[in-house]
Formats: structure tokens, C-alpha cells, sequence
């Protein structure tokens, strides 16, 4: 995924956990953070509870992924969810409607994150 959305020419960051990403969190604000649910140390689960006490990091839209049914993850109060595997089709529907084509740099994952980069004050 982070090479499919990098050769579309966003600029993409990646974090190989929950907790990896909001320490990432503490420097950029992408404009979509691509959740994956099952990942080692800190699950999409408990990132999104995380994100959901913030208020400046709830404002970042939040698309799930995941190999099991959508239904039971929009309970999570995400934007989106998309299930696995991602068609690039779908993928980049979602990433165009939420990322400025004229500002492509990207940013998390957690999954991914990507949108336009901005440093944290």
C-alpha cells in the first residue's frame, strides 16, 4: 500500500504499531490516518480509543482496514472502512477525497497515514 500511494505521488509514513503512530502523531498531522486493526504491541483498537480522547487528533480523518466484516468497524467511529484485501481503486477514492492532490505529502501509518505534513507546534 505505502508503495502503491507513493507511486501515485503521495508521500507516505509508516509506523509498524498503534503506539508507533501516535508517537509520530506528536511531530506531523497527516491529512488521513489508514488504520490497520491487527498490528503487534498496539492494535487499531486501542490506537482509536487513544485518538478519540485527543481532540487534535480526532480531527484527522481515520479510515480502517481490516480483513474482517466493515459493519462492526464504523462502531468505531471512524470515516471509513475498507476491507481487506484493498482494491487501489477503492483506496485511492477514499485518499482523494480527503488528500489535496496539490499537496501530496503524507504521513502515518498505522496501516498508512498520508496527507499534507504538518509539523506539530
Amino acid at each position: 500500500m505505502e508503495m502503491f500511494l507513493t507511486k501515485e505521488g503521495y508521500s507516505v509514513r509508516t509506523a509498524a504499531n498503534g503506539r508507533e503512530a501516535l508517537e509520530l502523531l506528536q511531530t506531523i498531522r497527516p491529512s488521513l490516518i489508514l488504520l490497520d486493526v491487527q498490528m503487534p504491541v498496539m492494535d487499531g483498537m486501542e490506537f482509536r480509543e487513544h485518538q478519540r480522547r485527543d481532540r487534535e487528533l480526532l480531527s484527522i480523518p481515520t479510515v480502517v482496514l481490516t480483513g474482517a466484516a466493515v459493519e462492526p468497524m464504523l462502531d468505531l467511529a471512524v470515516d471509513e472502512a475498507l476491507r481487506k484485501p484493498v482494491r487501489g481503486v477503492d483506496l485511492m477514492k477514499i485518499v482523494r477525497r480527503h488528500c489535496d492532490r496539490d499537496d501530496q505529502h503524507a504521513t502515518v501509518r498505522s496501516g498508512p497515514v498520508l496527507g499534507p505534513a504538518t509539523p506539530r507546534s
